[in-house]
This record gives C-alpha cells, sequence and structure tokens, in this order.
C-alpha cells in the first residue's frame, strides 16, 4: 500500500474521526470535554515530557551550569512561545467562534491568516535578534563565567534561528484540535517527543554536543510536526480545508485573532519577566548553583502548567463554540466542569511535590548533592500553590475562550504588576527563599480574584440560559 493510501486510511478510522457540529451542539458536555482534553492533555504532557527529559540528560551529561544556562536563555525563548502561543490561541478562538455562528469562510480566513502571520513571525524573529546576540547574553548574566557563556550562547543561537518551527509546533496543534482533530493533533506531538527524546540523547550523551544537541534535537522534532501538520490542512482531509489562493491577508481577521490571543502573548512576556527577574535576584542573592536548582523546580512546574494548559485548551473549542451559537447553559456546564477538574488535579500536584521533592530533585541533579539540597528547598517553596495558579490559568483561558479579553488582559497584567515589587522587597529579608516565595504568593492573591470573576460569570451564565429559557 502506498503512502497516501495508509495516510487517508489512518485518517478515516474512528481513532482520527472529526467532531461535528451536530456534536458540538448536542452530546453530553463531559464527554465532550473529555474527548476534546484529553487528546489535548496527552499532546502537552508529552511535549513536556521531552522538555523534562532534555532537562534530566543535561543536568547528568553537562551539569550544573548547562542547567542554569539553559534557565538564562529561557526568558528570550519565551518570548518566541508567546508568539507562538497568540497565533495559535487567536487562531484558534477566531475559527471556533466563526464556525460556531455558522461562517465557513471566516474560519477558513482566520486558518490562512494565523499561517501567514506564522511565516512572518518566524522569518523576523532570528533577523532582529541574532546581530544583538552579545548584548543579549550580557543583559541576561549568562557572563558570570566563560562555561556559562558558552553554553546560553549554543542553545540561544539555535533555539532563535529555528523559532518559526517552536511557534508553528504550537499553533498547528491548537488548529487541528479545533479543526476536530485532536488526535491527530495528540499522535503528532507524541512522535515529535519520542524522535526529540531519542536525538537528544544521542546528541548530548554520545556525541557530546553539549547544549547544541539539545537544542538541534529539538527544532528536527518540531519541524517533523509542523511539516505534516500544516500539510494536513492541504488535504481532502481537512474539514477547512486551503488552497494557495487562501493564503491572501485579510486585515480584519488577523486583527481579530491578534487581539484574541493577545492575553496569550501578554501571559508569556510576564512570564518571561518574571523568569528574567528570577534569575537576576537568584544570581545577586545567591549563585549559579542556585539558578541551576530554580531550573529543576522550573521543569518540575512546566509539567503541571501543560497539563493545565491542555485542560484549557481541551475546553477553549467547546467554551467558544458554545458562546459563538449562544448556548449559555452548555457554556456555563463546561466551565464549572473544567474548574472542578484543574482544582483537582492542582491539589494532587501539590501533595506529589510536598511529599517527595528528594526524589523529583534526584532526577535532574545526579550525583550532586549539594543541588540536590538547594533543588528540594525550591520546590517546596516556589510551589505551594499549584492548585491557584492552575486556577488562574484556565480563568483566563476561558474569559478569553468567551471573547471577554479585556478580563483576561487584566488578570494577566495584575501579575506583573504585583510580583515585581514582591522580587524586590521579599528578598531582602529572606534573600534566596524571598525570590522563591514572591511568585506563589502572588498567583494565590491572584487565584482568589480569578475565583470571584469566574463565580459572577457562572451566574451570568445562569441568567441568561433562564431568559433564553423564557422567550422561547
Amino acid at each position: 500500500m502506498r503512502l497516501s493510501e495508509c495516510a487517508a486510511s489512518a485518517l478515516e478510522s474512528p481513532l482520527f474521526a472529526s467532531t461535528t457540529t451536530e456534536e458540538l451542539n448536542r452530546l453530553p458536555v463531559h464527554r465532550l470535554f473529555w474527548r476534546y482534553a484529553l487528546p489535548s492533555i496527552a499532546g502537552m504532557m508529552v511535549t513536556g515530557l521531552y522538555y523534562l527529559v532534555d532537562g534530566m540528560i543535561v543536568g547528568r551529561y553537562v551539569g550544573g551550569n548547562g542547567l542554569a544556562a539553559i534557565n538564562l536563555a529561557y526568558p528570550m525563548i519565551m518570548l518566541v512561545t508567546g508568539l507562538g502561543a497568540m497565533l495559535a490561541m487567536g487562531g484558534a478562538t477566531r475559527l471556533s467562534l466563526r464556525q460556531g455562528a455558522g461562517d465557513p469562510a471566516g474560519a477558513r480566513r482566520a486558518l490562512a491568516n494565523t499561517l501567514l502571520l506564522l511565516g512572518a513571525g518566524g522569518a523576523l524573529i532570528p533577523v532582529l535578534s541574532l546581530w544583538q546576540m552579545d548584548r543579549l547574553l550580557c543583559w541576561l548574566k549568562a557572563d558570570a563565567n566563560p562555561e556559562l557563556l558558552a553554553h546560553t550562547g549554543d542553545y540561544l543561537g539555535w533555539v532563535l534561528t529555528g523559532s518559526v518551527l517552536l511557534m508553528g509546533q504550537m499553533a498547528v496543534a491548537a488548529l487541528l484540535r479545533n479543526d476536530g482533530r485532536p488526535q491527530l493533533a495528540t499522535l503528532l506531538l507524541s512522535c515529535g517527543a519520542v524522535l526529540n527524546m531519542g536525538l537528544c540523547y544521542w546528541f548530548v550523551a554520545h556525541l557530546g554536543w553539549g547544549l547544541v544537541g539539545a537544542a538541534a534535537s529539538t527544532l528536527l522534532a518540531e519541524g517533523l510536526v509542523v511539516i505534516i501538520g500544516l500539510g494536513y490542512f492541504f488535504s481532502p482531509h481537512a474539514r477547512l480545508r486551503l488552497g494557495w489562493r487562501d493564503l491572501r491577508p485579510h486585515r480584519e481577521s488577523a486583527a481579530a485573532l491578534l487581539a484574541l490571543g493577545s492575553p496569550n502573548l501578554l501571559m508569556e512576556l510576564n512570564l518571561a519577566l518574571l523568569l528574567y527577574a528570577h534569575n537576576y535576584q537568584l544570581l545577586s542573592y545567591g549563585n549559579e548553583e542556585n539558578v541551576a536548582a530554580f531550573a529543576v523546580t522550573g521543569y518540575t512546574e512546566a509539567m503541571f502548567v501543560l497539563l493545565v494548559h491542555g485542560l484549557a485548551m481541551g475546553m477553549q473549542p467547546l467554551l467558544s463554540h458554545a458562546a459563538g451559537a449562544e448556548q449559555h447553559d452548555r457554556a456555563r456546564a463546561t466551565l464549572r466542569y473544567g474548574l472542578a477538574v484543574i482544582l483537582g488535579l492542582g491539589g494532587a500536584g501539590l501533595l506529589l511535590i510536598l511529599g517527595a521533592p528528594g526524589w523529583i530533585a534526584g532526577l535532574f541533579a545526579g550525583d550532586a548533592p549539594h543541588l540536590q539540597q538547594l533543588a528540594e528547598r525550591s520546590l517546596q517553596l516556589h510551589l505551594f500553590a499549584l492548585p491557584l495558579d492552575g486556577l488562574l490559568i484556565v480563568g483566563v483561558v476561558a474569559l478569553q475562550a468567551m471573547a471577554r479579553t479585556r478580563r483576561a488582559l487584566i488578570m494577566t497584567g495584575c501579575k506583573t504588576l504585583l510580583l515585581a515589587p514582591a522580587l524586590i522587597g521579599l528578598p531582602l529579608w529572606l534573600g534566596v527563599d524571598g525570590v522563591l516565595l514572591a511568585a506563589p504568593l502572588v498567583n494565590s492573591a491572584l487565584g482568589l480574584i480569578m475565583a470571584g470573576l469566574l463565580f459572577v460569570l457562572l451566574r451570568q451564565l445562569g441568567g441568561q440560559q433562564t431568559q433564553t429559557a423564557s422567550s422561547c
């Protein structure tokens, strides 16, 4: 059987069956939630797993300076992922809203303009950043020692060069889910993850390429996902099939998806700024080992955040469709169910971190006992507010999915406004511990505020549902 016939057979199987508009309107909310959420969670967790494995390999075969270098480089990388998240979430939300409103042409324009903006951003980022690499490395404080500087430059240079692949993987996964192919998105991400883990081990552990090998393996794996995922939308299996003539700029569609995705960009910009501030303060009140220990905490936190984002992204198409179709009862039921799941998972994650910090730290530290000791304390102090942190993330995505963008932007911006002074003030009294405690204290406060906003939103949806029933 030829490759094209194999692909067609696979896409027509039940595993990759798309979800129709009729099913979105009819099937029970909890069933639809897990139909979308499980593939999304699996894809996110697989993605997180290969970053986690990368960290373990770097920690064991490159050492603490390697972990610190990745953590110092990540504020710049997060700027790239922020652009990718803006295009992914904005395009996916616009697509679902147009489909829910019965406007397939508008949905197709949203898809095409997402791809056009992705290509433009991927071309501009390396052009604007690589020629200022020396200044970037100094700004990131990577010049603390020559080995750290070399590692950070190697890793950052490769990732910035392939930024279109980093953004493209995020966009492809979100767009496939909103085209009714969440299982296909998961399969692609899973294949990319397996390839990345294998290549990373080979490049770093066997060939000794250091952080160049870690970055190259990630880009090669993401490139595979992007090529296959984009090819799907030009195939007859896509619900919103594109032709080359569809790839035309459309000002209204592009502006709308950028506005819808702007909270994601702002969220990532906040995270980048805050990670930079954490690194700066850790180097000011501690040393490179404290940054390496914080990197271990970051990898662990990333697994939880990706799990939460997977649930949120699985919930997003259902909320956007219900909002577009003015199905207030289904929007309310979806939001309530999703919040209950998120809070339960947050509590379970907190119990794991508080109960087994030594085991988690040992996965990265290897035979470096001082690094393990620092990582254990970092895990316990920095991650004690996981449930409320998850609630904050899901709340922003839910508000955004229902076109309540202003509230999502305000909540995202408040995080920076509160965390910046906390990162400056707390270390004056508590030193390194103050740096680690700043974020969870702020997330706790904002998480409680988000809980209030979501309670009001649920009541509003309930009132709209009652009005709709009365008018009928």
